[in-house]
């Protein structure tokens, strides 16, 4: 269920500063569905760094599917040079981070406690890392506050964080527990509104948001609740989802020259699964690789080989999507002219707003208090 709001008021703010304008940078924050390799360089056992993860990709480089995330395929759709480094990446400094950085972490929640027992990065983490890390390396690196805050109005901040923290909350080892869906939404809405504030204190202003899948269906869930599904974590997906849409709107009308793409990925990939024949999908259901009992079938297990033709699953693990679903929900993420799947602005007409209606000295700008 998608808050219908005033695209129309929303796009008329915008439309007259359409131009060709390109994308400086793109930074990364979430999950396991955009984690690019930050935990490999963690101590923690939540990632994906062997195969078969990678097999067709350039081998397992952290990432939780066969080859490469939506984050990836969205960074080649905006034409960016190469894909983007990981934050933890000792090498990730100085002129490699002009294209971008990816701090998305497996296991990662909106959250501080989601997930912590694990040491993954939370959201709020991840953007103290871009504050406090990142961004004085982009000020020496382009000379200044003007041609720092010109170059973040032309970059991409992209958000796809959510899901764990209901996961953490509301099942235990797979199966449902008691958790009051609408307080912890709450909580979540409050604290994700939060970090996208402060995102924007340190000089965001082009935001895109995908909201979170039905993860109720997946095969760890189904396999550990005797091929049901856990209908709790599909109902808390329609809640926070409609709840996102309007946070983001009342942030696009209290912020000046807050822009965002809402991206529906919770409805992009259900149509994929309720329709699978138009797709070229078989399994549904079950996962691509055989999972592993050490991580009570979340995960693949190490060295096992995969099923081989990976074009016809949805899933390439207990939680992780295939490739082939990714690149299905980038491409309409960036491209989509659905105000269903991408509203107001598709990502590749978000990227095309004339920033000069929207800069403001990052030096300026007051940082709230969070």
């Amino acid at each position: 269920m998608f808050i219908l709001f005033s695209f129309f008021i929303l796009f008329s703010r915008f439309s007259a500063a359409i131009t060709e304008n390109n994308v400086k940078a793109m930074f990364i924050f979430g999950d396991s569905l955009v984690d690019a390799g930050n935990n490999d360089f963690l101590e923690t056992t939540a990632k994906c760094n062997y195969f078969p993860y990678g097999v067709d990709f350039s081998g397992s480089t952290g990432r939780c599917t066969n080859g490469r995330t939506s984050a990836d395929i969205l960074g080649q759709l905006l034409g960016l040079p190469h894909l983007l480094p990981v934050f933890y990446d000792p090498h990730t400094r100085g002129s490699s981070i002009l294209a971008g950085v990816n701090y998305a972490s497996v296991g990662a929640g909106i959250l501080d406690s989601t997930y912590q027992t694990a040491n993954v990065t939370s959201l709020s983490n991840q953007i103290a890392n871009f504050g406090e890390t990142t961004l004085p390396d982009l000020k020496t690196q382009l000379n200044g506050s003007l041609a720092l805050s010109s170059y973040l109005s032309q970059s991409i901040f992209s958000f796809c964080i959510g899901g764990v923290d209901y996961m953490v909350s509301c099942t235990l080892s797979g199966v449902p527990v008691e958790c009051d869906l609408q307080r912890l939404t709450e909580v979540l809405i409050r604290n994700y509104t939060n970090q996208l504030m402060r995102a924007y204190d340190f000089g965001a202003r082009k935001f895109v948001v995908f909201n979170i899948l039905q993860t109720g269906c997946n095969p760890y869930f189904e396999n550990h609740n005797n091929g049901s599904c856990v209908h709790v974590l599909n109902e808390a997906s329609a809640l926070f989802n409609s709840k996102l849409g309007t946070a983001l709107k009342n942030l696009s009308e209290d912020l000046p020259g807050f822009a965002f793409a809402y991206i529906n990925a919770s409805g992009i990939i259900s149509e994929m699964i309720n329709h699978p024949t138009s797709y070229g999908l078989k399994e549904l259901n079950a996962s691509c690789c055989f999972l592993s009992e050490s991580s009570e079938r979340a995960f693949c297990a190490e060295g096992t080989e995969p099923c081989p033709d990976r074009s016809i699953y949805a899933y390439y693990d207990g939680f992780h999507l295939t490739e082939k679903l990714y690149m299905h929900l980038a491409t309409k993420a960036y491209s989509s002219e659905l105000q269903s799947e991408a509203y107001p602005f598709n990502v590749e007409a978000l990227a095309n707003l004339n920033t000069s209606v929207m800069l403001r000295k990052v030096s300026s700008l007051h940082l709230h208090e969070h």
